[in-house]
């Protein structure tokens, strides 16, 4: 079973929402709060995240033919997605899906190479540790937040919603994106990419747009001015002119 969540204006333009690393569909709360009736939002929990189940195998081609199954399951109509950091490059592969029809498709923050501080935890002799140590501590939460100061607003917490988040799935993810590395899995999209960043997010995120122009010609890039690494959280209402605009 895959959880949904599905708020906006029925009728009308209909966007999916796929959450990061860490996530569930209470990533997209921000937009659900500004939103005024200018589009539908159909959010997902990915298999093993929120409400839905763990998949029976860490596939990544798997999971993105059942999110495509699910989608069909609730519109035949043309969609947009919105894909949130690690989500954005799932969203990315289920764009390709020939069972769903997307227009456009907003990016925020994909990482062309997962950064080497995130392969630390998929190492086969400290990854383990690392993340219980970075992640299922509160102390670990506490001062890698306060790392990460620099890529975020005062307000925000980037690490908060790990506390609940199940090691294995975690893992999970972080393991089947890193293997994405190296192939060409991200190439040939038919539909309008478009790469939102904050303006104080990651280098590794920023660096990464030279990549997808290299494969994507008809690639567009927004860059949100003091904005961090959460756009959705920190600048909800230019993530929602962004979509209406599309």
């Amino acid at each position: 079973m895959i959880f949904h969540k599905k708020f906006g204006q029925e009728g009308k333009k209909i966007v999916i929402g796929i959450h990061g690393w860490g996530g569930s569909h209470d990533t997209f709360l921000p937009i659900e709060k500004n939103i005024n009736e200018e589009f539908m939002m159909i959010n997902f929990d990915l298999p093993g995240y929120g409400q839905s189940l763990k998949p029976s195998k860490w596939i990544i081609s798997d999971i993105v033919d059942s999110l495509a199954d699910e989608i069909t399951k609730l519109t035949n109509q043309k969609i947009d997605i919105l894909g949130n950091c690690s989500g954005a490059l799932i969203s990315i592969l289920l764009s390709k899906s020939n069972k769903i029809n997307v227009d456009n498709l907003y990016l925020i923050d994909p990482f062309s190479k997962t950064p080497w501080y995130f392969k630390i935890f998929t190492n086969k002799f400290i990854g383990d540790y690392a993340y219980t140590t970075t992640f299922q501590n509160p102390l670990g939460r506490f001062f890698t937040n306060f790392s990460l100061k620099g890529k975020r607003n005062e307000e925000t917490n980037m690490t908060s919603s790990f506390k609940d988040i199940d090691k294995e799935t975690s893992l999970g993810y972080l393991r089947m994106l890193v293997e994405l590395e190296g192939t060409n899995v991200m190439e040939n999209i038919r539909c309008n990419p478009i790469i939102i960043n904050g303006e104080n997010t990651f280098k590794d995120a920023l660096k990464s747009l030279d990549y997808y122009y290299s494969i994507w010609e008809n690639l567009k890039s927004v860059t949100i001015p003091n904005t961090g690494h959460l756009p959705i959280e920190e600048s909800p209402k230019e993530i929602i002119k962004l979509i209406k605009e599309g």
